[in-house]
């Protein structure tokens, strides 16, 4: 009788994994397919593309910073919080290599989408773009941190219209949405991307950077 027995176990186990295997195939959860129509970042693949509010110094959103805009020259592209101390410790960096390699946006400014995108901008070649993706936060926070860190802009009143954009020695856009967060797989900050002028993806940091590790990353992608 106890042979019977472990005869229809032998019988049942297989049919119980069978449908068990079956249940999980059933019950998985659905895949959702991204809203996003550019690719996911990846080494030496093209940055994907994105457009986000400058932020401006007099309160008031800027005029939209794109990506593909900037195309021609090599980009340095940092997500940041205020509230994340690695990025108000790298900051003092960022704003020494834009300075040595700054100049890019200001000239870009006067300068039409179309010449942009043509590779309109005649500058040295050394000169970097560094665009600071804020992550989550409005325009008053961050008018708050520029102060307190002493960005240039934050420092000059008397500031022309054409740059009340410029709130540091690099551009700041806004991402209060995430959503280019998400499309960057942003899972920590401070992140940081090297771009060439091709706008192809170089590099990628995450975490804190001093002036030497942001040299070496930024030799990678100047021509």
């Amino acid at each position: 009788m106890n042979r019977k027995l472990v005869n229809r176990w032998h019988v049942a186990i297989p049919s119980i994994l069978l449908l068990g295997a079956a249940w999980i195939w059933v019950s998985r959860p659905s895949i959702v397919e991204s809203t996003f129509d550019t690719p996911r970042p990846a080494l030496y693949h093209p940055a994907p593309d994105f457009t986000l509010p400058r932020f401006s110094a007099i309160g008031a959103e800027g005029n939209p910073f794109s990506l593909s805009a900037a195309k021609g020259r090599p980009v340095v592209l940092n997500f940041w919080a205020t509230w994340c101390g690695p990025c108000r410790r790298e900051f003092p960096a960022l704003q020494a290599a834009a300075a040595r390699h700054g100049g890019c946006m200001a000239a870009s400014e006067s300068v039409g989408d179309d010449q942009q995108n043509a590779g309109g901008l005649d500058q040295d070649s050394d000169c970097v773009l560094f665009i600071g993706v804020n992550q989550g936060e409005n325009a008053d926070t961050v008018t708050r941190f520029l102060n307190e860190v002493g960005s240039p802009a934050g420092r000059n009143e008397s500031s022309t219209a054409g740059q009340s954009d410029r709130t540091s020695e690099f551009e700041i856009v806004l991402d209060r949405s995430l959503e280019v967060g998400q499309r960057y797989n942003v899972q920590g900050l401070p992140l940081t991307y090297f771009i060439d002028a091709e706008g192809t993806i170089r590099g990628v940091w995450s975490g804190e950077m001093n002036s030497v590790i942001l040299a070496e990353q930024i030799a990678e992608i100047l021509p």
